[in-house]
């Protein structure tokens, strides 16, 4: 993508960011609001978020003979496991995830971190196996809490759930803010904030990305940065309904997108980065419309810009279904915009 900043970037100096309170001089509202988001939360330290999760007593999963737990302890959030006669125990040292869906525990051993093996699940409020983990009992006690993540891995999970993790090519943990603030998307902002200060004329528009200005092709591939475009699907090899977690993915999928590549629809003509996720389907009716109602049709557009024979409303819930993860105990709404017949399964 042809832009000076995008996610996950990590080329800048530790010096070049500034942190969100120098943006609420002159953007607090927006500050305010996306400081509530669940992006803001997408990574936090244990004690915070599982405080809640342990009100009740601890968390608790049998896979064969292996017990796995979570549990308050003297020095923060204990992580363990016991085959009945050996016990292997780690203090928990990142959540990511607010619980929208789910939340994955990271822990530190030998000056290595590790995705655990289990996972928090919302819906029915339990552990259960990591995505991506093997659903079957571990081996042996040595590796049962998790698997090592490697060099290569580190900058982009913490790059998507935190800010300014890796400066100068070099991932560092213990320098990083955790969360999507406002430099995770709009690039460090020491240049800027300094020419704010001088003066509050428009400042040049290399020193702060607004990715609301980027072509729609360019916007799609910016969001999908963190939220999967193709080519990341590609390489990652994933495949199946687990690309349901990849909403860009899923709308470059679009028949309408292929067509059109339109700027009404990339991800912020539906979503506001700055606010919560509206799961109303009636909202998003006028973005819809302003391309599929009988007075917008575009002649050269025609066949991506039908018109519904069945509806006005709530268009979403129709050609955007929810499709059910058993894994995940959770459902994802397909961005993949297209007819879909009353009762169809979910389509590659």
């Amino acid at each position: 993508m042809d832009s000076d900043w995008w996610p996950t970037k990590g080329t800048v100096s530790r010096q070049e960011y500034v942190g969100s309170e120098s943006c609420a001089k002159c953007h607090s509202d927006k500050l305010e609001m996306q400081k509530e988001t669940p992006m803001a939360h997408a990574l936090s330290g244990p004690v915070s978020i599982l405080s809640r999760d342990l009100s009740k007593g601890p968390l608790e999963f049998r896979v064969g003979k292996y017990d796995y737990r979570i549990a308050n302890s003297k020095t923060g959030v204990n992580y363990s496991v016991s085959d009945g006669n050996q016990t292997d125990s780690v203090p928990l040292k990142w959540v990511f995830g607010i619980g929208q869906f789910g939340r994955t525990y990271v822990f530190e051993r030998n000056g290595s971190l590790f995705e655990s093996r289990v996972s928090y699940y919302s819906a029915p409020r339990t552990l259960d196996f990591t995505t991506g983990s093997p659903r079957f009992p571990p081996s042996r006690i040595e590796n049962a809490l998790g698997r090592r993540m490697s060099p290569n891995e580190l900058p982009l999970c913490f790059g998507c759930h935190s800010t300014g993790s890796t400066t100068e090519n070099h991932f560092d943990q213990t320098s990083l803010t955790p969360g999507v603030t406002c430099e995770a998307c709009h690039g460090p902002g020491a240049q800027h904030v300094a020419e704010m200060n001088v003066s509050h004329e428009e400042p040049a528009a290399s020193s702060i990305l607004n990715p609301a200005r980027l072509p729609p092709v360019d916007s799609v591939d910016f969001c999908g940065a963190c939220h999967r475009t193709s080519v990341d699907v590609a390489l990652s090899g994933v495949t199946g309904m687990l690309t349901l977690r990849f909403p860009a993915y899923r709308l470059q999928k679009s028949r309408c997108w292929q067509a059109t590549k339109d700027v009404k629809l990339t991800c912020i003509a539906c979503h506001d980065a700055h606010g919560h996720l509206v799961r109303d389907a009636s909202y998003y009716d006028r973005q819809c419309l302003a391309c599929h109602s009988r007075n917008n049709i575009k002649p050269s557009h025609s066949a991506a810009n039908k018109t519904c024979p069945v509806g006005q409303r709530a268009c979403s819930s129709c050609h955007m279904p929810k499709f059910n993860i058993p894994d995940m105990h959770t459902s994802f709404t397909d961005h993949k915009i297209a007819i879909h017949r009353e009762g169809a399964q979910f389509s590659e």
